[in-house]
């Protein structure tokens, strides 16, 4: 087993076993987590990507200085890879509009059906059947009927934790919002330092996971497929994007997503709001 990219938030200690998946194995400590992952999943923040993904989870997980020990295997680091900034951002606001509108149509035959993409399809709300899914609809629609920028800290409030799942949708839906905000606000002339921080503030609850991503999500912090779908935007690459994209919504049970539709939604919200232009 080999590392082949190591995440540049992680810090250093001994994690426990938190959760298990086929390509994920998360390990925690006190409030960090460290993800295990395959080559299929990417690069993060706070993964360790391995060319061979261990069949089973080592119940503890120790990092320290340059090498990590797990199980029987102790991996070294190599602190002198560093990853490489490209420029994701378009910065004229119709390319931007066009670039959105086109990426809605390339996810809409592969977003997950029980997701809050009904949000952008609203097709889909037949998907949701039960009676905590129709639950959760009703809750959704009603918190977010509208995106502008004075709704957003009370439409992260109220989305908080809402949903099921590792993560709840409505927390993977608030990590959209960020970096929707983090993208404008490197955009355009606006200052929405503030706003990001309240929505933020506002996001946090008592889901591990779900905090270490708002956290990411906060600090404009990406993930492979995330930054591989915004990179193509720009390049107006609509094989890539739909490659990237579909990587995205099929990602967990609903999470990825839950977090585009987020993204999205509020994108569009922003450009739309008066008070933005």
């Amino acid at each position: 087993m080999k590392i082949l990219n190591y995440g540049d938030c992680i810090k250093n200690g001994n994690y426990k076993l938190h959760s298990k998946f086929k390509s994920v194995h998360n390990y925690v400590n006190d409030n960090e987590i460290v993800s295990l992952v395959s080559v299929k999943v990417g690069n993060g923040p706070n993964n360790i990507v391995v060319n061979i993904f261990p069949q089973q989870a080592e119940q503890i997980l120790v990092i320290s200085k340059q090498t990590i020990s797990i199980g029987n295997n102790v991996l070294c680091i190599n602190l002198e890879e560093s990853q490489i900034i490209e420029d994701i951002f378009i910065n004229n606001i119709l390319d931007l509009t066009y670039k959105i509108e086109m990426l809605i149509d390339v996810i809409s035959d592969n977003i997950s059906p029980v997701s809050l993409g009904f949000l952008l399809f609203p097709k889909n709300e037949i998907s949701l059947k039960n009676t905590f899914e129709k639950a959760l609809l009703a809750h959704v629609k009603y918190t977010v009927q509208n995106i502008s920028l004075e709704e957003l800290p009370t439409i992260v409030k109220n989305m908080k934790g809402v949903g099921f799942g590792l993560t709840p949708s409505g927390d993977d839906f608030n990590c959209g919002i960020l970096y929707s905000l983090n993208y404008l606000n490197q955009i355009t002339s606006n200052d929405l330092l503030k706003i990001i921080e309240d929505c933020y503030t506002k996001s946090i609850g008592n889901n591990l996971i779900s905090n270490a991503f708002l956290k990411f999500a906060y600090s404009n912090k990406y993930y492979e497929n995330f930054h591989g779908l915004l990179k193509a935007l720009k390049q107006n690459n609509k094989n890539v994007i739909s490659h990237y994209a579909n990587k995205i919504t099929g990602s967990g049970h609903t999470s990825g997503s839950d977090m585009l539709t987020g993204f999205i939604l509020t994108i569009k919200g922003v450009l739309s709001d008066k008070k933005f232009s």
